[in-house]
């Protein structure tokens, strides 16, 4: 998983804030256009990744959850039946 090999979810939004707030400043140094856009672009994608990382998070927390309540009443019924 992810957050394991980089650290917690919340260190990596800070780190994509951090690219993004470093992409905002080259691209107000920039002398010319096409070099101005491509930092603005991916400082605005950085920004947008790191709101959604903690939804993310959030959603694959809950999905691992129903994942283990599945297998339990999977068990659960196996046993049942076997029994």
């Amino acid at each position: 998983m992810i957050a394991e090999r980089f650290g917690t979810h919340e260190q990596i939004a800070e780190m994509h804030s951090m690219l993004a707030e470093y992409h905002r400043k080259l691209a107000k140094e920039a002398r010319l256009d096409i070099v101005h856009d491509y930092h603005a672009d991916l400082a605005q994608r950085f920004a947008d990744e790191a709101t959604q990382i903690p939804r993310r998070a959030v959603t694959l927390a809950r999905f691992h959850e129903r994942e283990k309540q599945v297998a339990r009443e999977l068990d659960r019924a196996y046993l049942k039946d076997s029994g």
